[in-house]
């Protein structure tokens, strides 16, 4: 990869996006230190949209969407996008996969839960404080 300063400058005024990962892209050991939320608040402020790319899930993602300066945000490897709208104070949600085979998934799921949990009772003990 080459720094951006060697990027033309000619071209610049062309960016449109910046599409990026978050862990260990953005943050630092976990954190997202303020130098890079100033970036993602400059480059929104000069009409360029920065759109994080992550495997995060959806409630991660909400508070994302509503509360970094960013225009949108992929989740779960590609499973989702949110957009939050500021002037309607209301989240846009896009999902990859249809609400029905969502709802297939989730009930698939509900089955292993239900079906671990008893694993989990018939070969557990509890222990005694008598």
């Amino acid at each position: 990869m080459k720094l951006f300063k060697k990027f033309p400058k000619k071209l610049k005024p062309t960016i449109g996006f910046v599409l990026t990962d978050i862990d260990d892209t953005l943050t630092i050991k976990g954190r997202l230190p303020s130098v890079a939320f100033a970036a993602m608040e400059n480059l929104h402020k000069a009409g360029i949209q920065v759109i994080p790319i992550t495997g995060r899930p959806a409630g991660w993602c909400d508070h994302i969407a509503r509360m970094w300066p960013v225009d949108g945000i992929v989740g779960e490897n590609g499973a989702f996008y949110f957009r939050y709208d500021d002037a309607k104070k209301k989240m846009i949600r896009r999902y990859f996969k249809p609400e029905k085979e969502r709802k297939q998934d989730r009930e698939k799921l509900e089955k292993i839960k239900q079906d671990k949990a008893g694993d989990f009772e018939k070969n557990s003990r509890l222990p005694c404080f008598c």
